[in-house]
């Protein structure tokens, strides 16, 4: 069982996302897809700094967290929104209303990540749910950014996306990113510069 909950979350673990977001950009300014590849590298990458200044300001004022039970924020539940949400978005954006489509695949994905930690007992349910209210926020961007009303890509650079994606996705899903030490390091540096 665990075995299992490890492979679904590796799904969103940043050693996959990071990469598979880079590919997606290139591919899409590969197309001519600008507007879309600017929107997306703001739209992720506002979404992962913000999780990042998020789980460090939790390590710098431990002590909402024994008020809130507010730990970390899951940046898993935050990466597998605001990515695969957004993928469907540039896949599917032209076919269904792209505001209705950023809300319903951001939930779902939120939900499936989001379960995911919390079996493993790695985030409490307030860790996810600032989460997923990060990548809801990341993947509704993304959809105001690439235009609500715009016609979708053409059908090939679609299919060229996914196909970069799932390769991407295949060629990276298990590599692990041991972020939460790293931010965790960083507070412990902003800690010791306050106190000096």
């Amino acid at each position: 069982m665990w075995v299992a909950l490890h492979y679904l979350t590796d799904f969103a673990d940043l050693g996959l996302m990071l990469p598979l977001t880079g590919l997606i950009a290139l591919a899409l300014a590969a197309f001519g897809r600008w507007r879309e590849a600017l929107a997306w590298s703001l739209a992720i990458g506002g979404t992962f700094a913000a999780m990042g200044g998020l789980k460090v300001a939790m390590q710098l004022w431990g002590g909402l967290a024994a008020a809130t039970n507010l730990n970390s924020p899951s940046g898993h539940t935050a990466a597998g929104m605001v990515v695969y949400g957004g993928l469907l978005l540039l896949i599917l954006g032209g076919k269904v209303p792209r505001l209705r489509l950023a809300l319903l695949a951001g939930l779902v994905f939120g939900g499936f990540f989001g379960l995911t930690r919390l079996w493993l007992e790695v985030h409490t349910v307030e860790d996810v749910l600032v989460g997923a209210l990060v990548g809801l926020a990341g993947v509704l961007s993304l959809a105001w950014l690439t235009g609500l009303g715009r016609p979708a890509a053409p059908a090939r650079t679609r299919a060229a996306i996914a196909a970069v994606a799932l390769l991407g996705t295949l060629v990276f899903h298990g590599h692990r990113i041991g972020a939460e030490n790293e931010l965790q390091a960083i507070a412990a540096e902003i800690r010791a510069g306050l106190r000096s």
